[in-house]
């Protein structure tokens, strides 16, 4: 089964800065704990070598949360799926490899809110 939990996601940090590598954590409502990722592969080309921080628009009291992240590992691994800001591609060999960027998840799309 395939989880969609972007409607329960309080917070988060995906780091991709190390080529081959994603790495961080997501709070989600209904989970007492973090969820942290150790994933192999890159975001997209638009944010390759970034670092990222999502900002969902719930709190811990979603009342539907629970029974739905009921199974949800809090360890997450495997390959990097599809990760996007939906950006302009931008080769990551016109400058350093790392930046951050600011996320938000509005109505179920991302939006990026700082780019460094």
């Amino acid at each position: 089964m395939a989880w969609r939990p972007t409607t329960f996601l309080i917070e988060g940090m995906l780091d991709n800065t190390t080529p081959g590598k994603v790495t961080g954590w997501m709070r989600f409502a209904g989970m007492k704990e973090k969820v942290t990722f150790d994933l192999e592969g890159n975001f997209h080309r638009d944010i390759r070598g970034a670092k990222i921080h999502l900002i969902g628009g719930v709190t811990d009291s979603e009342p539907d949360a629970e029974g739905y992240m009921q199974g949800f590992a809090p360890h997450q691994t495997g390959q990097v799926g599809d990760i996007t800001a939906g950006l302009p591609p931008y080769d990551y060999g016109r400058a350093p490899y790392y930046a951050e960027l600011d996320i938000m998840l509005s109505n179920g799309g991302l939006r990026p809110l700082l780019h460094c």
